[in-house]
């Protein structure tokens, strides 16, 4: 396989949300390249980049795929990542790979809430950025109106590139606005395209644009060098017009990457810092082949036939296969003795990895997603891949014993794949828990482990983490007597009990007087209490936020014991908190909702009808309103579906933990109700 330069790639990530034909357009692409000779659909499950069973059966990508072809001597490497929202991890870490961004938007359906947000994070990193209107050759379609809101929606710096000639089943080809002015069958004036066009590019270029403001004349070849500097500056985003299943547009597409698109050192430089000290020194990674090593890891596969392969993006540097680097700060070198080449599934060696490349490393077990790999004096740390926090939880229960240890091993091996991923054992409620962005993306998850490892479980919304309090002072009294012929245990306690703030947690005070309870039986006293803590009193949750003072109690010269002390002790706290107004604590989550504005009263009664308060509203780019909202967990464990439901898959939301609050007294009685008849059970 010929060796790449760094001069000749281009790095392109397809975006966008599910149904536009990102995974077709692709295949197409590949196709007119010559890398296949037959055009795959995801329909039949033969594309290049669907290749996993999942994405065969459902017919879209729920992972990145990362594929490579050559045109016009350019090198170009094209990841496909997935559409769905629950899989935006895959995608923001397609881009973070990446310095060209193509936004696919279906004609029928435009521009949605989880397009914006991609294109926006495309922005925001400094990508070039282009829009491709697939589907051009759907039915009752109006691609000019459609242009207008593509500008209105992700700005006016969108300018058509290609004019589509016909659409629906009239669309046979495109006009390229930028090579010509001249007059055209297309649906849109082409001249007026082409002067659109010219006034982008030049506004990125200062002295272009005082040549212009001043009449006289910028040759096409100025205009074409002009062209990746509007790019990258975001004066311009063109967009191009295709039928990915007819390969119409899709040549003139490829033209404008390997023409337009920045290679690796035209594209904004990526900084990494020497060390992980907060005032460590940052660094700019310019693309060159001839510095020390820089590379990130943005993609894992862990299969259990193919083995671990970690993609690195190059940054700068060479590294050859059968070399060692350094993984993060770590003093010691790691070898790497291969170096790969993907093309979907098929994975093919490569004698070095250059700067600008995307490589496979195979092997390297050491390497996790966001890891920086380097060579040279200076251990560089690159920013982490920011990706949404998992909210959507399940506990996950093995459906055959014994299969807890191949539970772990199969979850920390998909963890690798996937940081949008996150598991716990929850202390309290002893579950394991598994949390991701949505239903289907755990779902998902679940079957690849079944298909990869044999694994089968039994899912259930995850337990509550309810705490327990009180709301006033009492006091409790138990006598702890037992004669059984021989030594008995004898241990009287009074103590009292009375409230702390909020998360102060725990008190323990001796405030004996008299000697009436021997000083060395208080520990035990206090361990008895600390266990009806734990064990709960009312719905069987820990317990918080109490002070606990004994008083007053008795003791027996001979049958008194540890024993008897903390059993006393328990009771006491048992019998004082039942008087002193027990209370159920519940977790409150902050939530910030985004969604079209048409959805707005939908979500905010929904969200009234769920105890929720909401603290305020804000208007976002695009027609999007983000409702922040405390809530309780328990109303919202589960709200990826219902948020769904609403808007049709385009709202998200984030949410962190906020506080614990007492639930209101009807829900109070209905949980220790459920706990009653679960401990009834069990028994």
């Amino acid at each position: 396989m010929a060796a790449v330069t760094t001069e000749s790639i281009r790095n392109v990530v397809l975006i966008g949300n599910t149904g536009t034909g990102k995974t077709q357009l692709a295949e197409a692409m590949l196709h007119k390249a010559g890398v296949i000779n037959r055009l795959g659909t995801p329909d039949e499950g033969n594309t290049v980049s669907d290749f996993e069973p999942e994405e065969k059966e459902r017919g879209s990508s729920i992972t990145t795929s990362i594929m490579h072809l050559t045109h016009k001597g350019v090198h170009v490497n094209l990841l496909d990542t997935p559409g769905y929202s629950d899989f935006i991890g895959a995608a923001l870490r397609g881009l973070s790979a990446t310095d060209a961004a193509v936004l696919v938007v279906g004609a029928a359906t435009g521009v949605d809430i989880h397009s914006r947000r991609l294109f926006n994070v495309a922005s925001e990193a400094g990508l070039a950025r282009f829009v491709v209107v697939n589907k051009a050759d759907a039915e009752n379609i109006d691609l000019a109106s459609l242009v207008g809101q593509i500008q209105e929606g992700l700005g006016p710096q969108c300018r058509p590139l290609t004019i589509p000639v016909g659409q629906g089943a009239d669309f046979k080809s495109v006009v390229d606005a930028f090579a010509t002015a001249a007059s055209a069958d297309g649906l849109m004036d082409v001249a007026a395209a082409h002067g659109e066009l010219v006034e982008s590019i030049i506004e990125a270029d200062e002295s272009l644009m005082e040549r212009y403001l001043g009449d006289e004349t910028i040759s096409e070849e100025e205009l074409a060098a002009a062209f990746t500097k509007a790019l990258t500056s975001g004066t311009l985003i063109p967009i191009l017009f295709t039928s990915a299943r007819q390969e119409i547009g899709v040549e003139e597409l490829l033209d404008h990457l390997v023409q337009s698109a920045p290679n690796p050192r035209q594209a904004v430089a990526r900084t990494a810092r020497k060390g992980t000290a907060e005032d460590a020194e940052e660094v700019t990674l310019e693309a060159d082949p001839n510095a020390p090593f820089c590379a990130q890891v943005f993609k894992i596969v862990s299969d259990p036939f193919v083995g671990k392969i970690a993609f690195l993006r190059v940054y700068r540097g060479r590294l050859e296969a059968d070399s060692s680097a350094r993984i993060n700060d770590e003093r010691r070198e790691t070898k790497f003795s291969q170096l790969l080449r993907s093309q979907g599934k098929e994975n093919h060696p490569i004698e070095a990895a250059v700067a600008g490349d995307i490589v496979g490393a195979p092997k390297v077990e050491g390497l996790k997603i966001g890891d920086t790999v380097t060579t040279g004096p200076d251990a560089l740390i690159m920013p982490p891949i920011r990706v949404p926090v998992p909210m959507f939880a399940l506990a996950l229960q093995p459906k055959s014993r014994g299969d807890e240890q191949k539970i772990s091993e199969s979850l920390s091996k998909m963890l690798d794949e996937d940081s949008t991923l996150k598991t716990t054992r929850d202390r309290q409620t002893n579950e394991l828990v598994v949390n991701g962005l949505g239903d289907i993306h755990l779902m998902v998850l679940l079957e690849r482990m079944k298909r990869r490892y044999q694994v089968d479980v039994d899912t259930k919304p995850p337990k509550i983490p309810y705490r327990e309090t009180i709301t006033s002072k009492a006091e409790g009294h138990y006598r702890h007597k037992k004669q059984t012929g021989g030594a008995g245990q004898f241990g009287e306690v009074y103590l009292r009990v009375e409230p702390l703030g909020r998360d102060e947690g725990f008190e323990f005070v001796d405030a004996i007087f008299g000697g009436s309870i021997p000083r060395q039986f208080l520990p035990a006293i206090e361990k008895g209490v600390r266990e009806a803590m734990e064990e709960g009193v009312v719905a069987g949750c820990p317990f918080q936020d109490a002070r606990v003072s004994v008083y007053d109690g008795k003791h027996h010269a001979v049958d008194s014991k540890e024993v008897a002390f903390k059993i006393a002790g328990r009771n006491a706290f048992r019998d004082a908190v039942q008087k002193a107004k027990p209370a159920i604590l519940e977790p409150h989550v902050n939530m910030a909702i985004t969604v079209p504005d048409e959805f707005l009263g939908s979500i905010t009664g929904d969200l009234n009808s769920r105890r929720g308060r909401i603290m305020g509203m804000q208007a976002g780019p695009g027609g999007t309103q983000t409702i922040t909202v405390q809530v309780p967990l328990a109303e919202v464990a589960q709200y990826n579906t219902q948020l769904r439901s609403i808007t049709g898959g385009q709202g998200s939301y984030t949410m962190e933990f906020s506080h614990y609050e007492a639930v209101p007294a009807n829900v109070q009685q209905q949980i220790i109700e459920h706990a009653a008849k679960a401990k009834q059970e069990e028994e």
